[in-house]
């Protein structure tokens, strides 16, 4: 899986145009130009601007998956109150609200789909959501999104998959994709039900947890700012993905 997700996100200017042109109405993560960045970490705060927001019950982070002990940015437990993020339905894939989380399915090979909650600009975060995996293939992969510049195609992204890889890849306009950091990880448990992701994504460092645990890290200062989106997406198998996402939380970073 490792070398096809990296092939499939190279290939995403291509294919996020045409999942955002489909009926999916993902909104346009890539940020307004004109609106300055979240500050988080002085006093000029502000949870984001725009019409968007989320104001979901606070889940409040947990164990050891990360340094987001600042302000909370995002709270959100889809349960509809705050049905701020991207959904919708096509041939390709669906992004639905579904039984109190925010479910993916992807049925079309080598695509991947991401729906994001604002076109608010962030800096240094710390993200962690739960997700129950109901994927039938276990190269199926699924993860974060943060930074994601003005162009669409460029940001990072970490993701793990069923059958314990793992990768922190840096996203770039036409040029491949930088690899950060990959492999094959006994903390990930193998074709698990249910898992806890977090991502620290700020100060130059992007560090990937599962269940608790630091599963890897890498150094990158590129994009230091940018939007946030949950992801999943194909491997070879046909409707191969199918993933659901609970309890997103996004704080500040210290």
């Amino acid at each position: 899986m490792k070398s096809n997700i990296y092939k499939i996100v190279s290939a995403i200017a291509i294919l996020a145009l045409v999942t955002l042109a489909c009926a999916l109405t993902v909104p346009d993560v890539s940020g307004d130009p004109t609106q300055p960045p979240v500050d988080i970490g002085g006093d000029n705060g502000g949870s984001g601007g725009g019409e968007l927001n989320n104001n979901g019950s606070n889940n409040g982070g947990s164990g050891n998956n990360g340094g987001g002990s600042g302000r909370s940015l995002i709270d959100d437990d889809f349960e509809g109150r705050n049905s701020n993020w991207g959904v919708g339905t096509d041939v390709d894939s669906a992004v639905e609200y579904v039984n109190g989380g925010l479910q993916f399915l992807v049925f079309s090979t080598n695509l991947i789909v991401y729906s994001g909650p604002n076109d608010t600009t962030y800096k240094n975060v710390y993200m962690e959501v739960d997700v129950q995996n109901d994927s039938a293939d276990p190269n199926a992969a699924f993860g974060i999104i943060c930074n994601q510049q003005f162009m669409d195609d460029e940001f990072y992204y970490a993701y793990i998959t069923p059958d314990g890889e793992y990768g922190i890849f840096a996203s770039q306009f036409i040029e491949d994709d930088i690899q950060l950091a990959s492999g094959q990880s006994d903390l990930i448990p193998q074709n698990a039900s249910s898992y806890h992701i977090a991502l620290d994504c700020g100060n130059g460092v992007l560090t990937l947890y599962v269940n608790g645990q630091q599963v890897a890290s890498a150094e990158d200062t590129q994009y230091v700012e940018g939007t946030i989106a949950l992801f999943a997406s194909t491997d070879e198998e046909p409707s191969g993905a199918n993933v659901t996402f609970d309890n997103f939380v996004m704080s500040e970073l210290p």
